[in-house]
């Protein structure tokens, strides 16, 4: 999965390299591999939840992880 999101990461859209936000569900999620997906820094574009219900708590982060660009990309786990 690393090669695959190195080459998303490669990509310019508009003159901007495409960012890459991991969102991993679940206690079975690594976090090494949602790091290694996620653009930089990693405290800002990966996000981790214990379930579905959870993703409310995390609104706020998700929302100005993909919305503060012209374009993004979440890739989930």
């Amino acid at each position: 999965m690393k090669v695959e999101a190195d080459k998303l990461k490669s990509l310019a859209v508009g003159g901007r390299r495409t960012k890459v936000v991991a969102l991993g569900i679940g206690s079975g999620v690594s976090q090494t591999e949602l790091n290694n997906i996620a653009s930089a820094p990693a405290d800002r574009n990966v996000i981790l939840v214990q379930d579905y219900s959870s993703l409310t708590g995390v609104k706020d982060q998700l929302t100005e992880a993909t919305c503060s660009g012209r374009s993004y990309v979440i890739v989930s786990n």
